[in-house]
């Protein structure tokens, strides 16, 4: 009875004495599985830069659109105003005011509010200098008529980005 057990022992220190010497393994999938998370590791923030890259290109175009139409709206609002052909109205005496101080002189632009509080809108106006009909041309008119040519100038900003925007609107003002 007592070599039975000394052969079942030894097989068994023989078979653990197998395992604990070793097939020759060194690590390598770790090493392996290592590079495989780095790269992906590496993949993945590109990805997330790419995405706030996107992000931020997109919120100045938003940006940009928002400054656009602020600038249009206040050249809107000020070409609205001169188009009734109101002599007594404060935009007509700007345009007589304009015509006075001369040709692409700057003047004070008009604030404009109704563009939201996080933007600035202003408009212009500019004198450019009489319009020339072309010869046998008229517009139905039998009076003596001047014909001066203006530009509203639409100007706006989105504050706390660099989103600016100018809109140039050109208006020929018939005075009797």
């Amino acid at each position: 009875m007592q070599l039975i057990e000394n052969t079942v022992k030894r097989g068994a220190l023989r078979c653990s004495g197998t395992a604990m010497a070793g097939t020759g393994q060194s690590g390598a999938a770790l090493i392996i599985s290592l590079v495989i998370l780095l790269v992906i590791t590496v993949i993945g923030l590109a990805s997330m830069n790419t995405s706030i890259l996107q992000e931020r290109m997109s919120a100045n175009a938003q940006n940009a659109r928002q400054a656009f139409f602020a600038a249009e709206a206040a050249s809107q609002d000020l070409f609205r105003k001169l188009e009734p052909m109101d002599s007594s109205s404060t935009e007509w005496k700007l345009a007589l005011d304009v015509l006075d101080a001369g040709i692409r002189v700057a003047t004070t632009p008009l604030g404009y509010s109704g563009v939201g509080a996080d933007k600035v809108a202003t408009a212009e106006l500019q004198y450019l200098g009489e319009a020339n009909l072309i010869e046998g041309h008229s517009l139905g008119e039998d009076i003596e008529t001047f014909r001066q040519r203006y530009e509203i100038i639409g100007d706006a900003s989105v504050t706390g980005t660099a989103a600016r925007s100018q809109v140039i609107r050109g208006v020929s003002v018939v005075f009797y």
